[in-house]
């Protein structure tokens, strides 16, 4: 059976992964800050069984070791994990920034090297999730535009190591996804600019020329198939509803 590790599996983007990967019979690894939420979510797949629970805080380095110390061995590592915050400029502390890093770029880097000897031996793969903010920046969400514009050009990078390792690096862009985070995000921007959180939604669809956020699902779906996908090295994808016009790449 093969084995999956996903970070920031208790919501969100993260979930859904766990779910669709669970559903096409891989092992899946949860891994997240609240245990409550992560026992919830393993009771929901369809064979909780095949999945393990392990409740940490990846901003730190010894969580990070910690967990690649416990696993021995691992096919898929996704990195979802993610909460940075967005907000007026002069209001954004320096201790807000080291989280926003902490959490999603460092964590991924830590993890990635923890498991890249396993992930070497069994031919594996990572893949990383970004956002749309990588390379569409934007006043209100800076850390969350610098943290992903971090992960984009590390994941790149990487997939030239893997390339001599034989160990396969991507990282997908999602756009506005229907997440609890995007709620939050959408609330932060309400108060900013004045507006309900229904209007900012509206505004943003009609900005981006696109009909609907995107669906965790749909990103889940597109990390299975780059899991089935045996002739790749890189991708670089955006999922967005047609925001950003260009091409997947390959390397």
């Amino acid at each position: 059976m093969k084995i999956a590790l996903i970070t920031g599996a208790s919501q969100g983007i993260g979930s859904a992964i766990a779910q669709e990967l669970n559903q096409k019979k891989i092992k899946v690894i949860l891994v997240a800050r609240s245990k409550v939420k992560l026992k919830k979510i393993q009771t929901s797949l369809k064979f909780p069984k095949n999945s393990i629970i392990i409740s940490k805080d990846l901003r730190s380095l010894s969580a990070c070791n910690s967990i690649g110390a416990k696993i021995k061995k691992l096919n898929y590592l996704i990195n979802v994990a993610g909460a940075t915050k967005g907000g007026s400029f002069l209001k954004l502390k320096d201790n807000v920034w080291d989280d926003g890093f902490n959490l999603k770029f460092k964590a991924a880097v830590r993890l990635s090297r923890n498991f890249w000897k396993t992930l070497r031996r069994n031919k594996g793969k990572v893949i990383n999730i970004g956002g749309g903010a990588a390379r569409n920046p934007s006043h209100t969400f800076m850390i969350g535009g610098a943290v992903n514009s971090a992960l984009n050009n590390f994941s790149r990078a990487l997939a030239m190591q893997g390339k001599i390792d034989k160990v396969s690096v991507s990282i997908i862009h999602p756009g506005m996804t229907l997440t609890s985070r995007l709620k939050k995000l959408l609330e932060t921007d309400s108060k900013i600019f004045k507006k309900s959180v229904k209007q900012i939604l509206k505004q943003r669809c009609k900005v981006d020329k696109i009909k609907r956020p995107t669906k965790p699902e749909e990103v889940a779906k597109l990390v299975y198939s780059l899991i089935r996908s045996s002739n790749l090295n890189f991708n670089n994808i955006t999922i967005d509803g047609g925001k950003i016009k260009q091409l997947k790449t390959h390397v």
